[in-house]
């Protein structure tokens, strides 16, 4: 009886409860399952009534546990148990969980293929420590896909700003950047065209800002992303992101809108907002629109509005370099024309 005993308190060895809740609503979720697999091999399924559950782990093991509901992506947590001390068994060892579930319809690019959350033995603490892992995206463009302008980021390196404080897109529309709203995307690609000034200008507090904006109006799309610690962070990050999302051209060529119109104000280097509008030129001349409704479609004509004048304005360009002439892009009348008409479209966008 003796021997029985220490071997059931050696199967107890860890405790693992918590509760489960609606990943958005945060609501409590009942009628789930729980797996829990030790070392890959041995494996146990609970079924629970109430959002509560506890379940165990031995001590010198693996575990992965599975939380598992119908309509919701089954998430996992990874247990490393494995050459615990003596010292651990001295102490009653516990594990608190609050996981949340994301409905499978809202899931999005999520990848939840990896553990959500990995917990780990501290000796110093003689307790398990819980760390949350970062969740990626799976990508559905080819390997080759190239998105139509590069990430803002990257477009105002070469472009010092004569300030630090451009202003940025504070207010905007709120019913039309609801999701599945027609200008929604639209809005979005406006915010993240500021998101990246921000970092540009390691103004990382101002750039948490605008991403918890983006995942208001888009948690499946920007919820997974977790608040910068740093400006560097945020550039290389930015630049993953600006390829997965720019797939949608009403993205893209609002990003541009707003990238151009945080140039056009207050931006040294001619030649580089010209390579900028260049871009903009040829994108536009070979967008072919698919699929939008009639005000975007209306939105997209009102930007390609914007090609006589970037035409003029390169030509002058030009010609002034062929003769070695001054040219003062700020003086210029076109120049002035066409930051007039981009402010004019980002009005349009944001209201």
């Amino acid at each position: 009886m003796f021997s029985n005993a220490a071997v059931l308190a050696q199967e107890k060895f860890l405790s693992i409860k918590g509760v489960l809740l609606e990943e958005e609503t945060k609501t409590e979720l009942t009628d789930y399952s729980i797996k829990v697999v030790q070392d890959r091999l041995d494996s146990t399924t609970t079924s629970f009534a109430k959002s509560e559950f506890q379940v165990w782990a031995p001590a010198n093991r693996r575990s992965t546990v599975y939380f598992m509901k119908e309509g919701y992506v089954t998430k996992q947590v990874y247990i490393d148990a494995s050459y615990i001390p003596s010292i651990a068994f001295k102490e009653k060892q516990q594990i608190e969980l609050r996981i949340l579930m994301t409905p499978s319809a809202k899931a999005g690019k999520r990848n939840f293929s990896k553990p959500i959350m990995t917990a780990q033995y501290e000796a110093s603490e003689n307790s398990f420590s819980v760390k949350e892992e970062e969740i990626g995206s799976i990508s559905s463009l080819p390997a080759d896909y190239n998105p139509p302008f590069p990430t803002p980021v990257d477009t105002y390196k070469g472009v010092q700003p004569t300030v630090n404080d451009l202003g940025l897109t504070l207010t905007y529309n709120k019913d039309k950047a609801k999701t599945g709203s027609e200008f929604s995307r639209v809005i979005q690609g406006i915010l993240f065209a500021d998101m990246n000034y921000c970092f540009f200008n390691e103004r990382t507090n101002d750039a948490n800002v605008i991403l918890a904006k983006l995942a208001a109006i888009a948690p499946d799309e920007w919820s997974n992303m977790k608040p910068f610690d740093s400006p560097e962070y945020g550039k290389i990050i930015m630049r993953t992101v600006n390829r997965e999302q720019c797939a949608d051209t009403l993205f893209a060529l609002s990003v541009y809108v707003e990238t151009s119109r945080l140039i056009f104000e207050n931006f040294t280097s001619d030649t580089k907002v010209m390579v900028h509008l260049k871009k903009l030129k040829d994108v536009l001349n070979n967008y072919k629109p698919v699929n939008l409704s009639e005000t975007q479609n209306s939105l997209v004509e009102s930007i390609r509005g914007m090609v006589p004048l970037i035409l003029e304005l390169e030509k002058k360009y030009t010609d002034a370099l062929k003769i070695k002439a001054d040219f003062d892009l700020n003086a210029d009348a076109v120049f002035a024309e066409l930051k007039q008409k981009n402010l004019a479209v980002y009005q349009v966008m944001i209201e």
